[in-house]
Parts: structure tokens; C-alpha cells; sequence
């Protein structure tokens, strides 16, 4: 009896000894570098994305504790997630603008599920972020500032992904890279921090000549049927971009106004959608005469200079959508047949402005910036 007891001791003080190891052996790297072809979710029917990103960025990190994530992982996420945003703007938009009918429908929805890819992996590794920040004792404000802001653009197009659930979509690569994805690891993330720094300088050269010809801007659009598109009014505090940093007004104004619209003719969009654009300006022109400017007046020093950083980036939100509405309205008066004179005037008019506000915002790329929602 005894000798029974000393084999089941032995036994127990076993299994605890080699516990340790299966800890261990579960808490190696989960999430590996892969090629764009590899983790891309556009090809195949819209709808699904949310679970789609999800599956690629958020679930291997199910039961992880984010501040343990290493160095290497963390650059993985991110240079997935620029990988996504170069496929964005360096192929999906010239694709959508070379395209028409149902191909650019199956395009646009292609794109609108690989920015809810890009803003999945946007998101995931700012909660990284924030998690070793807050293990470190550091101040998260701006990394929580910045996923809210993220979220409400993933919310966005979440919801223009699952409104076309059930339509084709097609991506922009042939399918898995044939390469070997580690082996690719030290060149996709030289190379991916390059292509986002191109991708941006195209992104602001194209934006400050958009509307310089306003009429063969609108003409020319040419893209799919968005008469079943809807433009929901949002509140200003989820679609504001005050908070953060100056620097990336434009391309978050566009996210408010333009991306939603992409590959889209314009003259075929309903009345409702430039109603509830031009809601949201004003919305936005409010906040710019109502809060920002008593707050200034208010504020001195760094609070009053972040506050104005926040100001010029509502001026070019503000501007953005004022740009867009009156483009659609020049689509429609082309379509139509109808003297297009005095809205191409007034679209110079607003273009201007805007592109000396986003000049301003560019020039204090990085500095604190406050909102007032």
C-alpha cells in the first residue's frame, strides 16, 4: 500500500513538473509575417469582413496578454496592415477608376473589405500599444484617442461591407504568393514602410489637384450605379478628427467624405446622400464658430495651440465635405444637361481654401491636436 502511494505521488509530482513545459511551448509566437496575397480578404462575396480581419489580426491573440507581445510580432501586425493600405491606394483605386459595371461594384467591394482588413490591423496593434504602455506606467490618452478615432472608421465601412452582403467582390492579387512568406520577412518590411511613404506622397499630390479641373473631375468618374448607396447622418463627435495629432487631416477628412464614394458616379447617387453630407459639414462648421473659436479665446499656450491644430483640422474636414457635395451636385447638373458654371466657380472657390488649410495642418505634422467633442 504504501509503495502504491509512493508510485501515485511520483506520478502527480510528474505531471506538475512537465506543466511548466506545455505553458511555455503554448506561449511561443502565434501571428507570423505573411505576404499580402496570403492574408488579403477581398476576393470571394461581401459581408463577411468584419470576421474575415478579424480572423487574420485579432484571433490569434485570443487569451494573449498584449503587453507580452514582442517587438517582432507587433512590426508583423503593422507591416500587414501597410501592406493592406499600399494594395488600397496603389491597385484597388486605379483598378476602380480603369473599371465599370458590375466589375467596379465587385471592386469597390473589394476595397471596402480590405480597409476593414487595413483598420483591423490599425486597431490591434495600437490595443498592443496601449497594453505595454499601460505595463510600463506610461500615459495611453493619445493611443486611446487614436483607436477611437480608428474604430469609428472600421465601424463605417463594416457597415458598407455587410449592406452589400451577398454581391461579388473581388480583390487586386492573383492568390497566394508561391514565395515562402518567412523568407519574404526582411523584404516586405523594408519594403512596405517604403511603399506607404510613396503611397502617402501620391495620395496628398492627387488630393491638392482633384478639383483642378472640377468639370472633367465629375465627368470623368464614370464608375458604378450608387443608387443604392446610402450616406447615414453621423454625429459630429464620431466623425470629428480633431483629436490626435496635425499632420493627416487630409486622409482623414477623405475617409469622412471621398472613400465612401470611391468608384462611384456621382449623378447616380440619391438626393439623400449630399443632404446628409452637407448635415455633417454644417455639423462640422458649428463646432469650428461655436467651440473652437470661444475655446481658443479661452486657452493659452500649449491648450490653445493644440486647440487651433484641431481647428485647422476641422476647417479641412469642414471643407472636404463641402468640396464633395458640390461635386456630386456637378455631376448631376452635367447628367443632366444643365449649366454647370456657377458650381465649378464655387468648387475652385472652396478648393482653394481647402488646400491652404491643408497646407497648415501638414506644416504642424506631429504636434498635439485637441477637439472639442
Amino acid at each position: 500500500m504504501v509503495r502504491l502511494a509512493c508510485v501515485f505521488t511520483l506520478a502527480v509530482a510528474g505531471l506538475v513538473a512537465a506543466a511548466p513545459i506545455r505553458v511555455q511551448k503554448m506561449a511561443k509566437r502565434a501571428f507570423e509575417l505573411q505576404d499580402y496575397a496570403d492574408f488579403q480578404i477581398s476576393d470571394g462575396t461581401a459581408g463577411n469582413a468584419e470576421a474575415q480581419a478579424n480572423a487574420v489580426f485579432v484571433t490569434p491573440f485570443d487569451g494573449v496578454d498584449l503587453a507580452t507581445v514582442d517587438s517582432t510580432t507587433l512590426k508583423a501586425v503593422q507591416t500587414m496592415r501597410e501592406a493592406a493600405e499600399s494594395a488600397e491606394t496603389e491597385q484597388f483605386n486605379p483598378a476602380i477608376d480603369a473599371a465599370s459595371g458590375a466589375e467596379a461594384t465587385a471592386l469597390q467591394n473589394g476595397k471596402i473589405k480590405n480597409k476593414v482588413l487595413k483598420l483591423t490591423g490599425e486597431i490591434q496593434a495600437l490595443n498592443i500599444e496601449i497594453a505595454q504602455a499601460k505595463a510600463a506606467g506610461k500615459d495611453t490618452s493619445d493611443l486611446e484617442s487614436k483607436v477611437s478615432e480608428e474604430q469609428t472608421k472600421l465601424n463605417s465601412n463594416i457597415a458598407l461591407d455587410q449592406k452589400a452582403a451577398g454581391q461579388p467582390s473581388k480583390g487586386v492579387t492573383g492568390g497566394s504568393s508561391t514565395n515562402n512568406a518567412a523568407a519574404s520577412t526582411k523584404s516586405s518590411a523594408s519594403s512596405a514602410s517604403a511603399t506607404a511613404k510613396a503611397s502617402a506622397t501620391k495620395a496628398s499630390s492627387a488630393a491638392a489637384s482633384a478639383t483642378a479641373s472640377a468639370s472633367a473631375s465629375a465627368s470623368a468618374s464614370g464608375g458604378a450605379d450608387g443608387s443604392s448607396i446610402s450616406f447615414p447622418v453621423q454625429d459630429y463627435a464620431d466623425f470629428q478628427i480633431s483629436d490626435g495629432t496635425a499632420g493627416d487631416a487630409e486622409a482623414q477628412a477623405n475617409a469622412v467624405f471621398v472613400d465612401p464614394l470611391a468608384g462611384i458616379d456621382l449623378s447616380t447617387l440619391d438626393d439623400s446622400v449630399a443632404e446628409n453630407m452637407e448635415t455633417m459639414r454644417e455639423a462640422a462648421e458649428s463646432a469650428e464658430t461655436d467651440q473652437f473659436d470661444p475655446a481658443i479665446d479661452a486657452a493659452s499656450g500649449d491648450e490653445a495651440d493644440a486647440l487651433q491644430n484641431g481647428k485647422i483640422k476641422n476647417k479641412v474636414l469642414k471643407l472636404t465635405g463641402e468640396v464633395q457635395v458640390l461635386k456630386i451636385k456637378l455631376a448631376k447638373a452635367q447628367a443632366s444637361g444643365d449649366d454647370t458654371s456657377d458650381i465649378e466657380s464655387k468648387i475652385s472657390e472652396e478648393q482653394t481654401k481647402l488646400t491652404t488649410n491643408i497646407a497648415t495642418d501638414k506644416a504642424h505634422a506631429g504636434d498635439p491636436s485637441k477637439g472639442v467633442a
